[in-house]
């Protein structure tokens, strides 16, 4: 599958996925008693099985496009040859990766892949993404998939699932950001920043 392929893919997916989860709730629930989504904060501790996040920031003659997911990648994508033969690791086996896509979309139409990246998902890696989400408070900004319906080309869109059943719906109000959610965006940003980096330096 190639690049533009896999962002496709995946765009659509953090787009229509929240839009299904919604429409599904609606379908499952009598006409004659109503009930609210559901407020309650997950726990840190609740597994995450989905997450994926889109920012685009405004560039000349186009939009860079930063998309990171957790999918399932192929290890030799994440992992290098030395330690997949250090591990004896299969190198076309799935693995559950925190996965980076970044490309340009210019005013034309054209599209420049610019980098495609993937690490392994780990606890420690869940764990620092829950830090991030407490302390950026991250629950109270859940607009339940409104946002996403409602904003054209948001400056982020953001969707994360867990296991119990909630999700958080985090999509930014326009397509600039205020300073609010610029600091949402840097924070996640960092943490994944901080994560390829932090794999880089583990490799052999």
């Amino acid at each position: 599958m190639t690049f533009a392929h896999k962002t496709a893919r995946y765009c659509l997916a953090a787009i229509f996925v929240p839009l299904l989860f919604l429409s599904t709730e609606a379908e499952a629930t009598p006409e004659t008693a109503p009930i609210q989504p559901t407020r309650t904060i997950p726990s840190e501790h609740t597994e995450i099985r989905q997450l994926t996040m889109e920012f685009r920031h405004p560039v000349t003659d186009g939009t860079l496009m930063r998309m990171i997911w957790q999918i399932d990648g192929v290890v030799k994508d994440a992992f290098s040859a030395e330690e997949i033969a250090e591990r004896g690791l299969n190198p076309d086996a799935l693995i559950p990766c925190l996965a980076e896509f970044v490309a340009k979309e210019f005013t034309n139409g054209r599209r420049l892949d610019i980098r495609e990246r993937y690490i392994p998902w780990t606890p420690e890696l869940a764990a620092r993404l829950h830090a991030v989400i407490a302390a950026q408070n991250l629950t109270a900004e859940n607009d339940y998939g409104a946002r996403a319906e409602a904003v054209m080309n948001p400056a982020y869109n953001i969707l994360i699932a867990y296991a119990d059943g909630r999700s958080l719906y985090i999509t930014s109000e326009g397509q600039t950001l205020n300073e609010h959610e610029e600091g949402i965006e840097d924070a996640l940003l960092t943490w994944c920043d901080e994560a390829f980096t932090t794999a880089g330096k583990q490799a052999p």
